[in-house]
């Protein structure tokens, strides 16, 4: 069954991204036909995670504007990393035409009149979305549902039982085995959040979080989920704040993992949400609104939020997905349980001051 519901009263997601769909109508108004050869000689550079998630998005949307004679290279770094290269290179031509964003990042990126408003009329597949992932200068293309990731078998042999809040990764049996996401990695806020609202704080006094990190003692601060599932897949880690994707991905190596979902005060669980950008300047805006359409599409959508194990937008996309064998038992799907997920309000996050305790106060062996 569709969720029509879904997210509807969650709009702090893309505060500061304005409000381009203060009503759940688009412009009548459509996107050319797509034709084959529309695109020849068009190079787009899509800014992406790398490993897995650049394959799947390469099979299920890059290839259907390949086929349009467009060549993508695809620019691997996270949102941060991309954010700094539309920031350098400031009074030059853009390395990227589009790319995946993050929330903590969008209002900086505006301010700095990095990326363009969208034209939604020129992106068809966006009045799938509801007008919660719909704003001027991004659109919410998936989400991740982020957690703790442990190894069951490790957690099994050592005793240890399914962990229910970040501070169970405080814990002398897990020594040396557990892994923390850096300050510029995208699963990094709702860990740290999640630690500040089990230390009695809120984002607004994220510094409460510090004396639990310490006491974790991180092995590892990871900054590429592609190295955290190598050291997983050795062994090397065993439990790590991260999202329900990559148990997905690593149980189809035979990694026995699963997720346990976290407590932000009367909320379960916390949603990530993936934005994508069109940057300013580009010229090739027609081919990044081709992508972005793609991208947006049912059947994409679903199969790469199947393969990725994130949650898709398009509401039917979701309603297929919650039936595949591999992610049903993974993610969560009901309109009552998303309703109910803890979304960051980064209005309330000091992010200088953050950056600045973060540097000096978090100790790393």
């Amino acid at each position: 069954m569709r969720n029509t519901s879904l997210f509807i009263p969650r709009r702090t997601v893309l505060r500061g991204l304005g409000t381009a769909a203060a009503v759940a109508t688009i412009p009548a108004l459509s996107a050319a036909p797509a034709r084959a050869g529309d695109f020849d000689g068009t190079t787009l550079r899509v800014g992406t995670w790398g490993g897995s998630w650049r394959d799947s998005l390469e099979k299920t949307v890059g290839t259907k504007i390949e086929s349009r004679g467009a060549k993508i290279e695809y620019v691997l770094d996270s949102p941060t990393g991309n954010a700094a290269k539309l920031i350098a290179a400031r009074g030059r031509a853009a390395p990227l035409d589009n790319m995946e964003g993050a929330p903590d990042l969008a209002p900086s990126l505006i301010e700095a009149k990095l990326i363009e408003k969208l034209d939604l009329s020129q992106i068809p597949n966006a009045k799938s979305l509801l007008p919660f992932a719909r704003g001027e200068y991004a659109v919410i293309t998936l989400a991740t549902l982020d957690g703790v990731v442990y190894n069951t078998a490790k957690y099994q042999e050592l005793g240890l039982p399914a962990p229910k809040s970040y501070r169970d990764l405080i814990n002398s049996k897990l020594s040396g085995r557990v892994a923390f996401p850096d300050i510029n990695h995208t699963q990094h806020w709702n860990a740290v959040v999640g630690l500040a609202y089990e230390a009695g704080g809120t984002e607004a006094t994220l510094t409460k979080a510090i004396d639990l990190i310490n006491q974790m003692k991180p092995a590892y601060f990871y900054g590429s989920s592609t190295d955290l599932a190598t050291k997983f897949g050795s062994g090397e880690i065993w439990a790590a704040p991260w999202h329900a994707g990559f148990v997905v991905r690593l149980k189809r190596t035979g990694l026995p993992v699963a997720i346990g979902y976290t407590h932000f005060g009367p909320k379960y669980a916390a949603l990530w949400p993936v934005l994508h950008h069109i940057v300013s300047g580009t010229k090739n805006t027609k081919a990044a609104e081709a992508f972005l359409d793609v991208y947006l599409s049912q059947d994409a959508q679903f199969e790469h939020s199947k393969f990725t194990g994130s949650l898709p937008m398009n509401p039917d996309a979701r309603s297929r997905l919650s039936t595949d064998p591999e992610n049903k038992d993974v993610l969560m799907f009901s309109d009552q349980e998303l309703n109910n997920a803890f979304l960051v309000d980064f209005a309330k996050v000091d992010l200088p001051k953050w950056r600045e305790a973060w540097a000096r106060d978090v100790k790393r062996t």
